[in-house]
């Protein structure tokens, strides 16, 4: 079971590349993509193919972390048998509340429970982030160190309790599917994260790094994401409305100018005024 329980983790991954994907438009990568997702499938036994795909059809995430005990998706106490069987891993088991399919995450990256956007009215892009974490000279050379550097922004500004969980979690996602996007973009995340809101940070690289092997060309522009179970299918949107504002150079070329966090988050908030809601 833990090797399926592996497979349904990877094919959910792939399908969350695929709508990022689809942001792009990238039809060299979609087809990629479309066929290791149909290679996945094909190697799940059937009944259990037909459950991932009918909980799919129900929105995204089908597969979510137990970790204290409870359903990371929707934060329900699990029954002490019920989290004995998702360690042992000898059968599928299923959230009794929201009915996803969970597996057992040890220790589960932790967004701070004070958030600090919490002491002020949220709206556009500032229900996402913060001045606090925009980073204008990225020290990276590599998008390894740039996951590690921005995880570390997000736990020096109180977002999130604990950077080195964090960053593995992403490392471990690049691995399954490289995040690079074209366009001199690059948006790594972690989904399943506990506790807080979709929060991100923006760190940027004018002379660009090659982000993963892979990609075509370097990414100076690097928004890395941390994402609660339950805003999966939300992140979506704000995803598209990133994409949509950055895909084009100017738009880039603004944002990269910027010296100060104080003037990036000014160029951002405007540049996202009619994209992120």
């Amino acid at each position: 079971m833990n090797k399926i329980l592996n497979e349904l983790i990877q094919l959910q991954e792939l399908e969350f590349a695929l709508m990022e994907q689809r942001q792009l438009v990238d039809e060299s990568r979609l087809a990629d993509l479309e066929k290791s997702i149909a290679t996945l499938m094909a190697d799940l036994p059937d009944n259990i193919a037909a459950v991932y795909s009918r909980l799919k059809r129900q929105g995204p995430p089908v597969i979510v972390a137990e970790t204290d005990g409870r359903c990371s998706a929707c934060g329900m106490s699990l029954p002490t048998s019920q989290v004995g069987a998702i360690i042992a891993a000898e059968s599928l088991q299923r959230c009794q509340n929201c009915n996803r399919i969970l597996y057992h995450l040890e220790a589960a990256p932790r967004q701070s429970p004070s958030d600090p956007r919490q002491k002020r009215a949220q709206a556009g892009v500032a229900r996402f982030s913060s001045v606090d974490l925009m980073l204008p000279r990225l020290e990276a050379d590599s998008g390894r160190d740039a996951i590690v550097e921005l995880s570390e922004l997000l736990a020096a500004q109180g977002f999130v309790e604990n950077p080195e969980p964090l960053a593995s979690a992403a490392l471990r996602r690049e691995a399954s599917a490289p995040t690079a996007l074209g366009h001199g973009l690059a948006i790594p995340h972690v989904r399943g994260v506990e506790g807080g809101g979709l929060t991100f940070a923006l760190g940027l690289k004018p002379d660009g790094l090659k982000f993963d092997p892979s990609a075509k060309e370097p990414a100076n522009v690097i928004f890395f994401m941390v994402i609660p179970a339950a805003a999966s299918s939300f992140y979506l949107r704000l995803l598209s409305g990133l994409i949509e504002t950055f895909r084009e150079e100017t738009a880039r070329g603004k944002l990269l100018d910027c010296e100060t966090p104080e003037k990036m988050w000014k160029v951002l908030s405007k540049l996202t005024a009619k994209t992120i809601h």
